[in-house]
């Protein structure tokens, strides 16, 4: 009866013929899930820039010359006036917006309840 002599193996090495563990975890294993990989940390650096914008657009203020409407009463126009507050949203002064050919001539406050909107659509739906 014959003995397979084999390499003497320290405590935890495997035998070096083939690819250690490490090497299988820390590689990839195909070529698509490196590109997946690429593309989901793509998104997600797109994800926080996205993120950031949205914060700042949410707590910016009006300049004059935007549109902003009330929530409570529906009521939009062009910002005339912007008063800073020391705590909180400032107050809006708005010019009322009747339709594109007939902008209000009154100007309301609408204090701190607010909210920014595009302007009204240049385009009138004839019919």
């Amino acid at each position: 009866m014959s003995l397979i002599s084999l390499p003497p193996a320290d405590y935890g090495e495997g035998l070096a013929l083939g690819p250690k563990l490490h090497e299988l975890q820390e590689g990839h294993c195909t070529k698509r899930m490196a590109d997946l990989l690429a593309k989901v940390e793509r998104l997600r650096a797109e994800l926080r820039d996205a993120e950031d914008e949205l914060r700042y657009e949410q707590t910016r203020w009006p300049e004059v010359g935007e549109f902003v409407r009330c929530p409570l009463t529906g009521f939009f126009g062009r910002v005339t006036k912007v008063t800073p507050r020391p705590y909180g949203r400032p107050w809006v002064e708005i010019l009322l917006y009747l339709a594109n050919d007939m902008p209000g001539h009154a100007t309301i406050d609408l204090f701190a309840n607010w909210e920014l909107m595009d302007p009204p659509s240049e385009s009138r739906q004839e019919t």
